[in-house]
């Protein structure tokens, strides 16, 4: 298996993977939406098998960190969606997926990636809730320990407090 950037004759299969495993097509429309607009400032990695199909597909997209007054105090990126084929779940497929993807976010001098999702799978990454050190969710009903922070450069997240921007195509979801 390769984890390499997703390139533009993948979009069609890329679209299809994610549909086929969250078996409906909002988080498809959701990586189509956020790779026209973010481009290369997204990072998009696929799992390629060779002589196969993709096993796999991760998204990391532009958010921000806003203080109490709306100014930025840090741009990041948040990890949404991370899919994999439904035949290749738990093969480890999603974990070299998020591995690669935070490995990239650290070249590029990211200082955090948050994330919404299963509190049991994602601290294995080094993601920590994020309300406690002070970075608050914008959605209401998320649990808090859903919420979740990888701090990648933990010196420029030390003072930072605030409340995440995410990219207003996340509320069409």
């Amino acid at each position: 298996m390769l984890i390499r950037p997703e390139t533009e004759p993948d979009h069609a299969r890329v679209h299809a993977l994610i549909s086929a495993a969250f078996q409906r097509d909002d988080e498809a429309r959701l990586v189509d939406l956020l790779r026209a607009k973010h481009g290369d400032a997204a990072i998009s990695l696929v799992a390629d098998v060779p002589g196969s199909d993709l096993a796999g597909h991760i998204m990391l997209s532009p958010v921000a960190i806003l203080d109490e007054r709306g100014s930025v105090v840090r741009e990041g990126l948040a990890l949404a969606p991370v899919s994999v084929d439904p035949a290749g779940q738990r093969s480890g497929v999603g974990s070299a997926l998020c591995r690669s993807a935070l490995s990239c976010a650290q070249a590029r001098g990211t200082p955090f990636v948050v994330l919404i999702g299963h509190p049991a799978y994602y601290p294995r990454f080094g993601f920590v809730p994020a309300g406690p050190l002070g970075i608050q969710c914008p959605y209401d009903g998320v649990p808090e320990e859903a919420f979740m922070i990888a701090r990648l450069d933990r010196a420029a997240m030390e003072e930072v407090r605030g409340t995440v921007r995410f990219d207003p195509v996340f509320e069409g979801l």
